[in-house]
């Protein structure tokens, strides 16, 4: 008979203060508490991502305004932001929520993964959220630049020119059609950037992938993201696009808001990953393949997560002992300390004997 391996929670092996216990305790015991976590995580995860992106943006923009280039201000950098961000979102907020960060992501799995329709509308706009709060994040403490910025453009004559391009302050936050690219052109490129990184992202996603396990896949997704990135100067994720939109709009007025190419550049992403993922299902996913060893692992452990369905019942056995960890935490200790004592009582009559 085969024995399911034994649930370790952390709770059993992390020594923590006792108020953060008991306020985990009653923080569980609320009904949407799980749900409130995985929207925090979203909005943490999309801030972390949108953070590195625009922050390199800007280094990128005064190197070339002052003429200073340098590696660390260049496109290899910005797309290093990209890809690491998603590493560095992922690991810090996908075992709290769905890991989308995304809305692409969150609309593809509703349609693909049963992902509840209910959580979208709220998934979409905390990730958005995430976003502007990290331009927020980026401005104020560096608005001494981007005035520097449009001051050095403001005497040569051209700020008024290209503040709303992707050579101005408002370009490092919103998105705007590259000189003389068409508005179907800009459609096309950010459709198959998309396409490309979309599918390799479900790809890697699928269960049965034997060269890309869960360990693997937030890497490969992330880096085929960033090349798209480098190659395409694509967005790719609406979190980013619309959130930096918006902070474009709140600084600089409705100058920034980009006409008609906003809705090409928040919203071809989402279509591109919708399909991307349903050629996929179509045409690549089998059901008849073996499931590898390490996604199974990683599911069963994602399945042991707190739901918001029946989370009292989980832990309300873990709840008394949340309480009274500080008394049996203290018996502990002074049972370990006993014992201390009564070993080397005796050994000093052993050395008296001997």
């Amino acid at each position: 008979m085969q024995v399911e391996p034994r649930h370790v929670h952390l709770v059993d092996i992390l020594d923590r203060p006792q108020w953060l216990n008991v306020f985990e305790a009653r923080r569980n015991r609320l009904k949407y508490a799980p749900f409130m976590m995985e929207l925090w995580a979203e909005m943490v995860g999309c801030f972390i991502y949108s953070f590195l992106s625009i922050a390199c943006g800007l280094a990128q923009l005064n190197a070339i305004v002052n003429n200073n280039p340098t590696l660390a201000s260049g496109p290899i950098q910005v797309g290093l932001s990209v890809a690491f961000g998603i590493i560095f979102c992922v690991s810090t907020a996908g075992t709290v929520s769905a890991g989308h960060f995304n809305p692409g992501i969150t609309v593809a799995f509703c349609l693909y993964r049963k992902f509840p329709k209910w959580k979208v509308p709220f998934y979409i706009f905390v990730q958005i959220l995430g976003g502007y709060v990290a331009c927020a994040a980026v401005y104020f403490p560096y608005r001494y630049v981007f005035l520097q910025i449009e001051g050095v453009l403001q005497q040569r004559g051209v700020l008024d020119q290209i503040q709303f391009t992707t050579q101005g302050p408002s370009g490092v936050f919103a998105f705007y059609v590259p000189p003389g690219q068409t508005l179907w052109g800009a459609w096309l490129n950010e459709f198959i950037a998309s396409l490309t990184a979309s599918t390799t992202f479900w790809a890697v996603m699928d269960p049965s992938n034997t060269l890309v396990t869960p360990r693997m896949s937030t890497w490969v997704a992330a880096f085929g993201y960033g090349v798209s990135i480098w190659a395409f100067g694509s967005i790719l994720n609406t979190s980013r696009d619309m959130g930096g939109r918006l902070w474009a709009l709140t600084i600089w007025g409705r100058g920034a808001s980009g006409g008609r190419y906003a809705a090409i550049s928040s919203l071809t992403n989402i279509a591109g990953m919708a399909i991307a993922a349903l050629l996929y299902e179509l045409f690549m996913a089998d059901s008849r393949r073996v499931v590898n060893l390490e996604s199974m692992e990683h599911i069963r452990l994602l399945s042991n997560k707190l739901d918001r369905t029946d989370v009292k019942s989980r832990d309300n056995s873990r709840t008394a002992s949340f309480i009274d960890m500080s008394t049996t935490e203290s018996t502990r200790r002074n049972s370990h300390a006993i014992a201390l004592v009564d070993g080397m009582k005796r050994d000093n009559k052993e050395q008296e004997m001997v």
